[in-house]
């Protein structure tokens, strides 16, 4: 059986990161509320968050981008899932980053992934807020 070709393959992308990125955000969110460590030191690790998810991505994405049209199972499978799940994790700790130095969110695809509303006041790391997830 052959997979359906997407008509606007960006679209079906925008639309799993439409769910997947704020259930993501939220579970980095929680994941450093839960912490012993400072809001500054979370200012730190979220870049490396995002790097870590532009390395999978950088080595993964075409997975992402081209299809034969065959089923996708095992290995190829999970590729996919990673590259996807590791795109997500990336915009996800870019939103919340952004917010954490006083921007909105990020802009992706056209999408905005962050918190609704106009900019906040850029903050001191050792002063930065608790975060705030809402989309």
């Amino acid at each position: 059986m052959r997979q359906p070709e997407p008509a606007e393959a960006i679209e079906e992308l925008r639309d799993f990161l439409s769910f997947a990125v704020p259930l993501r955000a939220a579970e980095l969110a929680h994941k450093m509320k839960g912490w012993p460590f400072s809001d500054a030191e979370a200012v730190n690790w979220l870049p490396a968050e995002c790097q870590r998810a532009g390395v999978s991505v950088g080595g993964r994405g075409d997975v992402l981008q081209f299809s034969d049209g065959r089923p996708r199972v095992g290995r190829a499978q999970s590729s996919v899932v990673q590259a996807a799940g590791a795109l997500a994790s990336g915009i996800a700790a870019a939103a919340l980053l952004a917010q954490l130095q006083g921007e909105a969110g990020v802009e992706v695809f056209g999408d905005f992934y962050g918190v609704a509303g106009p900019r906040r006041e850029a903050v001191s790391p050792s002063r930065v807020p608790r975060l705030r997830i809402s989309r």
